[in-house]
């Protein structure tokens, strides 16, 4: 017998020697039914006797009036196990026990599901977030990190970022002054404070595998292509307190009980009694201190309330704050007499406390004026008023009400009564100037780091196969692509060009099969994940009744009349805008990102950001000839440039990031660009669409086993095959096993003319109708082909912020 054994956690098992040890291990690379379910190696039923060595490896798993107190419950939680054959490590992942089995009240076996391979890292990954992932992240928001960060390219784990223009659902300058003495917001000019990071999607990968101590090793990954992918921002608000650590400063009080009641004569800081601690208020960090001073006891002299915030710790650096007040107020003048008039007057106190100086700084706001000299006025109303202060740690903001009642000499009714319904504030932002901590990100948390993994194989049809031994995961498209628009220019992908002649492994005193596959629908259409919150999309959309980025195949018809979507498990589409507002700059407006709600809400906060599904996206560089524009104040020729798919001329040999084809140039002079169905899945397509499975058995061995990732292609019968699965590998049995095997087939000129939208649709928005014969032997017209539009909207539909 050969020299088995079973270790967890650095522990060597018992196994029966006298038995039939049932190590058995498959294999699969993917789902034969779904490509997008990539798939592990597993050994399921593993079975151990259980000996006293085995009861204390497992901490009786068997009893359950034993409690695993460990910190990680590690007895009864999923634990690494390696199985090795005479030296060989034949399986490396992990252990989850599943049964115990007695008899007599005698335990006698322990039975465990053991998952290897991919399985490994999946399991460990699956609660990692890319707030997790980024965390670390910090940097100044000033306009010298705008700058260096243009210089982004993927290979500088020290600027995983970069902050290239997009448009988002506000002004690109929104404190552009018209000349009317207030903002009126503007696109003419993009502020600092309308910047937002792109990630780059490289550096999550690097960091997630790392994390657990994976290698990522892939050709693919390391191009420049991939390297400038980044993920714009997507994920709430970034300079705003929105879903953020910030919000811990955030606080709301109001007045305890009715209205109260003022009739004197005079001016005077009145007495509120506001508080936080009554039902719906909160104070997250105990920074409102609230008190009824008078005289020389409070921080501003004249008596009153003083309604005081304070930057308590933790602190982030300079934050804006934007304080509100909303002051409820109700006043009856009454006078019968012309000669002395009745008069009242609100105004709204706000006081700047410098913690570094301790120099106040006074800034008034006035409320309401009124004056009669005859009859009776009664005026009510609620009045929101915010303020924005920038803090330093330990600054103070306070708020004082001050109002005047003078009755005249013919009044006998000169009264007010005031209630605060909110005092609170109503947002932080980071200014220009301050700092960024991706720490304080709490939105990120949202983000699971195992679906980017799974949209980023969704766009590139991507394998992933790992060596547990050597700790590395190999990850590149399934097959031979191109990152070019030249279909002829392939890169290796996953299977290689390497042979392994299996003729004589072949166990041909087995049954074999050799299935012609057509469990599939026979119209597979790829798409990205829909986006509801993205306005310029569903503008397009509706607009046209098309699926922007929409790409589909169409296999023989052998295949079931039905259709089958392929949907992106991440990436939803990323639309543009030519930006006419900067087109005199060098004649050409330039191409930006949009990324704006459906419905821009008129609220206090400018910068409050929308959330959306995730986008993908290439940062091409600094480039001249896209056009010009104007970043804080200064004119640029040369562009930041990010697109998904760039439609100015040229752009067909840029990166596509569109299932379908695109049309790239302008009027008289459009070229079709290879979109990502074309330039990474059309090989997959090809050998589906020929559909030739083999199943059959070989006798292999523990090295053929441990070639962790199986990327050769097979030889057998003249005919080169791609290995799907291993079923029951045993290494001690000497009985051959079974395999499942596709057979590959090139490209031909099929593929072009069943891929969707056609050419004619894309270039003349004619949709090509193609005849094909019904099992009726008739002849009809079966239109396969679809409706393209760009992913691009008419500066028109953004709707404009108000």
């Amino acid at each position: 017998m050969q020299n088995i054994s079973v270790i967890i956690d650095g522990l060597e098992l018992d196994i029966d020697s006298s038995s039939d040890f049932p190590i058995t291990i498959d294999y699969q690379l993917e789902d034969s039914q779904d490509f997008q379910e990539k798939k592990s190696s597993q050994s399921i039923g593993l079975t151990l006797p259980a000996t006293l060595n085995n009861q204390k490896i497992l901490n009786t798993f068997h009893n359950p009036s034993v409690n695993d107190l460990t910190k990680e419950a590690i007895y009864t939680n999923i634990r690494q196990i390696s199985m090795e054959t005479d030296g060989f490590e034949i399986f490396v992942g992990k252990a989850i026990p599943k049964k115990a089995i007695k008899k007599g009240g005698i335990p006698i076996l322990y039975e465990m599901n053991c998952f290897g391979n991919n399985a490994d890292w999946i399991i460990d990954l699956k609660e990692l977030t890319l707030y997790d992932i980024l965390k670390h992240i910090e940097f100044t928001f000033n306009e010298n990190t705008i700058i260096n960060s243009w210089q982004f390219d993927g290979q500088n784990a020290n600027l995983p970022y970069v902050f290239a223009p997009v448009k988002y659902g506000e002004w690109m300058d929104p404190d552009y002054n018209n000349g009317e003495g207030k903002p009126k917001g503007s696109d003419k000019n993009y502020s600092i404070k309308t910047m937002r990071p792109s990630l780059s999607l490289y550096w999550i990968f690097y960091w997630g595998f790392k994390s657990i101590g994976y290698k990522i090793k892939s050709e693919f990954f390391n191009t420049n292509y991939f390297k400038r992918l980044v993920i714009p921002w997507s994920f709430g608000g970034f300079l705003t307190s929105e879903n953020t650590k910030y919000e811990i400063h955030k606080f709301l009080a109001r007045t305890n009980g009715e209205e109260k009641w003022f009739d004197y004569r005079g001016s005077n800081f009145v007495d509120l009694d506001v508080k936080d601690n009554l039902d719906g208020c909160y104070d997250n960090n105990n920074t409102l201190v609230s008190g009824d001073y008078t005289g020389s006891n409070g921080a501003i002299n004249g008596g009153g309330t003083e309604m005081i915030w304070k930057y308590n710790p933790p602190h982030y650096g300079p934050l804006e704050v934007m304080m509100k007040m909303s002051l409820y107020y109700d006043y009856l003048l009454q006078d019968n007499n012309p000669v002395e008039s009745t008069d009242m007057s609100l105004d709204l106190y706000w006081y700047h406390k410098d913690a570094s100086t301790g120099v106040i700084t006074e800034f008034i706001e006035h409320i309401r004026d009124d004056e009669i000299t005859t009859g009776q006025k009664q005026e009510s109303g609620l009045r929101d008023i915010y303020r924005m202060f920038t803090v330093s740690p330990n600054d103070e903001i306070i708020c004082k009400v001050w109002l005047r009642l003078f009755p005249g000499k013919g009044s006998n009714q000169c009264r007010c009564k005031l209630r605060v319904d909110e005092y609170t504030t109503d947002y932080f932002r980071i200014p220009v100037g301050g700092n960024i901590s991706f720490d304080a990100y709490l939105s990120l948390q949202k983000e699971n780091f195992l679906d980017v993994v799974r949209g980023t194989a969704d766009l590139f049809n991507l394998s992933i196969q790992t060596d547990p031994v050597n700790k590395e995961v190999l990850i590149e498209p399934t097959h031979s692509y191109s990152i070019t628009n030249n279909k002829n220019q392939l890169l290796e992908g996953y299977f290689t060009d390497n042979i392994l002649n299996w003729g004589e492994k072949e166990d041909i005193s087995q049954e074999s099969t050799l299935e012609l596959y057509d469990d599939n629908a026979r119209e597979y259409v790829f798409k990205f994940k829909e986006d509801s919150n993205d306005g310029a999309l569903k503008v397009v959309q509706d607009r046209y009744k098309i699926t922007i980025g929409s790409g589909k195949y169409v296999f023989n018809k052998r295949f079931k009349a039905e259709k089958k979507e392929f949907e992106n498990r991440y990436f939803s589409p990323t639309m543009h805008y030519l930006v006419d507002d900067f087109q005199g700059i060098t004649g050409i407006a330039p191409q930006m990102i949009c990324l704006v709600p459906e419905n821009i809400s008129n609220t206090s906060s400018s910068e409050a950001q929308n959330t959306f599904n995730p986008k993908i996206a290439y940062y091409k560089g600094l480039v001249l000839g896209a056009g010009g524009w104007i970043f804080n104040g200064k004119t640029y020729m040369n562009y930041p440039y990010l697109f998904s798919v760039n439609y100015k001329p040229g752009g067909e040999n840029d990166p596509i990031l569109s299932y379908t084809d695109e049309k790239i140039g302008n009027n008289g002079n459009f070229k079709i660009g290879r979109g990502l169905l074309k330039r990474f899945f059309w090989q997959r397509l090809a050998i589906m669409n020929n559909g030739q499975w083999l199943t059959t058995n070989f006798e292999l061995n523990n090295t053929d086993i441990i070639n962790w990732y199986h990327r050769e292609r097979i030889a057998l019968d003249g005919e080169l095959w791609e290995l799907l699965s291993i079923k029951g590998y045993s290494s001690i049995k000497g009985e051959s096993t079974e395999c499942v095997l596709r057979k590959w087939v090139p490209i031909t000129q099929r593929e072009d003319d069943n891929t969707y939208p056609s050419e004619k649709s894309i270039l003349t928005d004619a949709v090509k109708v193609d005849k094909e014969i019904t099992n009726q032997s008739s002849e009809i017209d079966k239109v396969f082909d679809n409706q393209y539009s760009r992913a691009i909207c008419l500066y028109k539909d953004i709707p404009k912020p108000q």
